[in-house]
């Protein structure tokens, strides 16, 4: 993910060539676990799941992902940073080889908690990396480059996901989340020093960060964004199937055009965030979140509107990343790559929740209903938003 815009997150020249592998690695394992939303239907058909069922796979990797990852790299305190990262690398490819080769939804829903461990070792500590080798003053800007490899992954993990599972089977996409991974362990094996001196931050630490309620409530914020836009993005793939009737041509279709969405949105944040600040900036994305969410569901569409609708509703849905994230960083120097973390888990967590709900609500009142549901979750992130800044003033002037 990207502070402020995307151009102006660029690493400094000396570090770049570490980082680079730092963010592709985020991205490679962000768009394994993400591609799952973008096949739900050939998913479904090839283990005779019901698209329900099918659902649950993102929401079993992103539970795993939230309830693994801190104990983990607690438990891992003591070892290299390089060593635990090639780990969890290492885990996450047996992992997606494992999604592949699953004959049943057991088996697949196994692997992808498998995964989310794996994953659960590779993003926090590429964020300790990141802090523990920039010079003072350009931390923030390290983490925001290496992040960025999540915003990709979101943009074009989907889409991506789509394609290869429509075209050639949701096996090929897992396989190509493990290749993709394998030239990850290759590239940060190589650039990673084999020591790097950095601060493990045990459980304690972690603890009261999470405890001291600006931090909280700042953290979960990203949880109730994502469980919103998830929420409706979980059948995306049989709402443009049902609407245009292409299967995966229109599904596709669909997706790039909201992955293109997605990446003007990033730009367009970062510009904002750096005019009227995170949080104004983030409350314009939510307001375009909680009302072009139901209108994407309810609205009948052909292609050139289904086109357009996508387009717009995954700019202001994924736009939310860049102010967001700025607000975590700017919260607390001493805590952004805690926070950084909680932001990677929330947004797992949220997907996982969405995907749940959508689930439920699409089996129980049909699939224009995921929309209207996410809108008023989406009308709950923005009373989320105004009590956490309420919160983050209130505690500033008591510490003043």
């Amino acid at each position: 993910m990207t502070t402020r815009s995307s151009p102006a997150a660029v690493a400094p020249p000396r570090t770049t060539f570490l980082l680079m592998p730092l963010a592709f690695i985020n991205f490679a394992v962000g768009a394994g676990a993400f591609l799952v939303i973008g096949m739900l239907s050939p998913l479904a058909q090839l283990l005779s799941m019901s698209k329900v069922q099918a659902g649950w796979v993102m929401s079993a990797y992103a539970l795993g992902y939230a309830l693994t990852s801190p104990l983990l790299i607690a438990l891992t305190g003591g070892w290299r940073r390089r060593t635990v990262i090639l780990a969890g690398i290492g885990i996450f490819i047996v992992a997606s080889i494992l999604s592949a080769r699953a004959a049943t939804p057991g088996v697949l829903y196994a692997a992808r908690v498998l995964a989310a461990i794996g994953a659960g070792m590779v993003t926090p500590v590429a964020a300790a990396i990141a802090v523990a080798t920039s010079t003072e003053g350009t931390h923030g800007k390290a983490l925001s480059f290496v992040f960025a490899g999540m915003t990709i992954a979101q943009v074009v993990g989907v889409p991506g996901g789509a394609f290869i599972g429509y075209s050639f089977g949701p096996s090929a996409a897992f396989l190509t989340a493990a290749i993709c991974c394998m030239l990850g362990f290759v590239w940060v094996a190589l650039a990673v020093p084999r020591d790097v001196r950095f601060q493990p931050q045990s459980l304690a630490t972690r603890g009261r960060t999470i405890l001291s309620p600006p931090h909280l409530v700042a953290a979960l914020l990203t949880v109730t964004i994502a469980t919103s836009g998830y929420l409706g993005v979980t059948f995306m793939g049989p709402l443009a199937e049902l609407r245009l009737g292409m299967g995966g041509d229109g599904v596709t279709l669909m997706l790039v055009a909201g992955g293109s969405g997605a990446f003007v949105g990033n730009i367009i944040a970062g510009r904002l965030t750096d005019r009227l600040g995170a949080s104004r900036s983030l409350l314009v994305f939510l307001v375009g979140q909680a009302l072009l969410l139901p209108a994407f569901t309810l609205i009948p569409f052909g292609l050139a509107l289904g086109l357009a609708l996508s387009f717009c509703w995954f700019l202001v849905s994924w736009g939310f990343t860049v102010p967001q994230q700025t607000r975590l960083m700017e919260l607390d120097a001493r805590t952004q790559g805690v926070m950084l973390a909680l932001n990677a888990a929330g947004i797992y967590l949220g997907s996982g929740i969405g995907a749940a709900i959508a689930g439920v609500v699409y089996e129980d009142w049909g699939i224009e209903a995921t929309g209207i549901v996410g809108g008023l979750i989406a009308t709950l992130a923005i009373m989320h938003l105004l009590f956490s800044d309420w919160l983050v003033r209130r505690t500033s002037r008591a510490t003043s």
